[in-house]
């Protein structure tokens, strides 16, 4: 039916059609309905009132945004998973595979669970926040500082009794206060002088040790490294465990093996990464590089050669 024989029979299939495309109903979908206009004469309705057409273009865009917008539990849970993983909203809402801003913000106006968990999670990144500013903001005591260099001399390690002792600040706010107050700076280099040779007169290499320096080499430090570190044996200690310690120096061994694994992963996570690609390139080159020299160590080649001369064929240790 023509379009203006149609108007003159149904004045309100005008407001009809407009409220449904704008709920986002395919308008082809519409107009294959019986007692609807048909497509051929919406569009000659729209070319004869340019008013008309400007209400059908905006009732469109409406309804292709809600159709986008449509809530989808995998995208909405996979930004909630990497919201709690602690990365900004604005880097998710980067990736391609999330939604725009404009959908997460819709999601959030019409998804009241969706909208409820977001918000959780933004107090408790605000309130983590807040704390971090109240640590670093920490002012010296007195107290603390002598129990710290009193634990140290008796050869716990600083960056291990940082993490795990209850009460004690965090390693920012010490080297704050070793900046501020020079004495405790001294008197702290003096304890760890001292607990390292107590470690090393007394053997030193604790399991609980043993597993914070195998899992600080399986995120890519080695012993080298572990060893210019104020909180760890030096270097040379570290090196005689591995000669007169066999448990130390096999759970050393299948660190290294384990950090190769992590420095793939790392090169994998860059090169599939957002950023620059010559800054992700460059990345890679030094972590490959500095792969390679780990590989390449003194006696790298020659524990590799031992550990599989020791296993036979079906995987038996000899």
């Amino acid at each position: 039916m023509p379009a203006r024989a149609y108007r003159q029979t149904n004045p309100q299939a005008r407001q009809q059609l407009l409220t449904r495309l704008a709920a986002g109903e395919p308008i082809m979908a519409v107009c294959a309905e019986p007692g609807v206009p048909s497509y051929a004469s919406v569009y000659a309705w729209a070319k004869v009132e340019p008013g008309f057409a400007a209400e059908l273009v905006l009732a469109r865009r409406k309804g292709a945004f809600i159709r986008g917008g449509a809530f989808d539990e995998a995208k909405g849970q996979a930004v909630l998973t990497r919201l709690r993983a602690g990365e900004p909203i604005t880097q998710i809402l980067r990736d391609p595979a999330t939604p725009s801003r404009r959908v997460y913000a819709y999601w959030r106006a019409t998804q009241a669970p969706f909208a409820e968990e977001v918000y959780r999670l933004n107090q408790v990144r605000a309130a983590a926040r807040a704390q971090r500013g109240r640590d670093r903001r920490r002012h010296f005591d007195l107290a603390l500082a002598d129990a710290i260099v009193v634990r140290v001399s008796r050869g716990q390690p600083l960056q291990a009794l940082l993490n795990t002792a209850a009460g004690l600040p965090c390693r920012g706010v010490v080297a704050r206060w070793r900046r501020m107050q020079p004495e405790f700076d001294q008197a702290l280099r003096i304890a760890i002088r001292i607990g390292r040779r107590r470690a090393r007169m007394s053997g030193g290499c604790t399991p609980a040790l043993t597993q914070l320096i195998a899992d600080e080499i399986r995120q890519g430090e080695s012993l080298s490294s572990l060893g210019r570190r104020p909180d760890m044996p030096c270097a040379a200690t570290l090196y005689a465990w591995v000669r007169k310690q066999p448990a130390f120096a096999a759970e050393i061994a299948q660190a290294c093996d384990d950090r190769e694994d992590w420095f793939t992963d790392q090169v994998m996570m860059l090169a599939d990464g957002p950023g620059e690609l010559k800054d992700r390139y460059r990345q890679i080159a030094a972590l490959k590089y500095r792969l390679g020299r780990l590989q390449n160590r003194p006696g790298a080649k020659r524990a590799r050669a031992e550990r599989a001369s020791n296993s036979s064929p079906s995987g038996e240790v000899r």
